[in-house]
């Protein structure tokens, strides 16, 4: 992924993560999808939450080259999101006071 200043950082040094492109897993609402460069099997450890129907991030859709592949989906707190989602940002659409998660529980 790359910094606010454009400095790129890798996984290890250098190492990505293979895209793992199972089914037609869609960038839903409240799907996790892997964060990547944009180009094939660039992904480290950055992720996001979807906050809306991003289905132009599907890898099998055909209107851009960038594919970012699901591979989880929050089950509840979607409210939490959307409050999340609606903090006050400043430059580079980075929250203005820290969000912090304080417990997940992944299953």
């Amino acid at each position: 992924f790359s910094l606010p200043d454009g400095t790129e950082v890798t996984r290890n040094g250098g190492g990505n993560i293979p895209d793992e492109l199972l089914g037609e897993l869609t960038n839903d609402v409240g799907t996790l999808s892997m964060a990547n460069t944009g180009l094939p099997n660039t992904g480290g450890s950055q992720f996001f939450i979807n906050t809306n129907h991003n289905e132009f991030l599907d890898y099998f859709d055909e209107r851009t080259p960038s594919k970012h592949p699901v591979f989880g989906k929050v089950v509840e707190g979607l409210d939490i999101l959307k409050s999340i989602e609606s903090v006050q940002t400043g430059p580079g659409d980075k929250p203005a006071t820290p969000v912090v998660m304080e417990s997940i529980t992944i299953e």
